[in-house]
């Protein structure tokens, strides 16, 4: 039997990537999909995907940075369904390079979109949620970086990341004393055939992101061309479903590397000391992969 034939999931950043993933499973699920992004060609794209193969789907030009936008999806995807039985709060951007060298506007768009767009994904789809009768979850996307310590010159992505973890652990424990069945996972997606080492398109010109040393560049280059080669999106998508299907909180990476780095990570805080070195990281890549 398939449990979500029928149902209602409303995917956020769906016009690409991860988004455009989790919407096409849905849609072949047998669910009504509301995708909404800013990126109005991939979203034309995505629906005649859906469409030309029967499936159920929406499309709203949505820019998740502005509360009013994100209310409005809201009060149309219940107006005309009464009910939203999984909620994606998946959109998010990637800003890297020196910290102290980043614009305030690198760093304003990706709190904007990485956390802010999740806050009003919850403000406006929770209470209403809550009330619809049936049960529901909301899914946030984090990132592994968002567990991980601080890489080099990934500021402005792993701390608007780790954000996003902790409000959807406290929107968890928050959900469950509500009384009703509704509830959260936090998706910690590790490397996925995405264009977010591209997400300047989505920019003005003007706005573009400028990398000052070689150093920065070669990191930026060596990190997205790996990611280029990675799990495509529509294999991830399956085992995130894998995943909600099994009520599972945290979606997380089960390779050796993540899981290494995170132990790393974690008794260097339990025994104070400094953060990971990049080195120390590259070398327990090189040993998990060799094993």
């Amino acid at each position: 039997m398939n449990h979500w034939r029928g149902k209602v999931c409303v995917v956020t950043g769906a016009g690409s990537g991860i988004g455009g993933g989790l919407a096409r499973h849905a849609a072949a699920a047998g669910m009504h999909v509301i995708g909404a992004d800013v990126d109005e060609a991939g979203l034309r794209q995505l629906e005649a995907t859906v469409r030309s193969r029967g499936q159920s789907i929406e499309t709203c030009r949505t820019d998740v940075r502005d509360e009013q936008a994100v209310e409005a999806l809201a009060a149309h995807v219940f107006a005309k369904h009464g009910r939203v039985h999984l909620l994606f709060n998946n959109a998010g951007v990637l800003v890297d390079g020196k910290s102290w060298e980043r614009p305030m506007r690198d760093w304003r768009w990706s709190f904007e979109v990485n956390v802010y767009g999740v806050i009003h994904g919850i403000r406006a789809f929770v209470p209403r949620m809550l009330g619809q009768g049936e049960p529901g979850r909301i899914v946030n996307t984090s990132s592994q970086g968002g567990l991980l310590g601080g890489g080099t010159f990934m500021g402005p992505y792993q701390a608007s990341k780790h954000a996003v973890a902790v409000l959807t652990e406290t929107l968890y424990n928050e959900l469950a004393l509500e009384g009703q069945s509704v509830t959260a996972s936090c998706l910690c997606p590790a490397e996925v055939s995405t264009g977010i080492w591209k997400s300047d398109r989505l920019r003005p010109v003007e706005e573009h992101i400028h990398l000052g040393s070689r150093s920065e560049r070669d990191f930026h280059d060596a990190v997205a061309g790996a990611v280029e080669k990675s799990m495509a999106p529509d294999d991830f998508a399956a085992e995130v479903f894998a995943a909600v299907e099994a009520s599972r909180f945290w979606i997380v990476p089960t390779d050796a590397f993540f899981r290494g780095v995170l132990e790393l990570r974690t008794r260097r805080v339990l025994d104070g000391l400094p953060p990971p070195a990049t080195a120390d990281a590259m070398q327990l890549f090189a040993q998990t992969k060799a094993d």
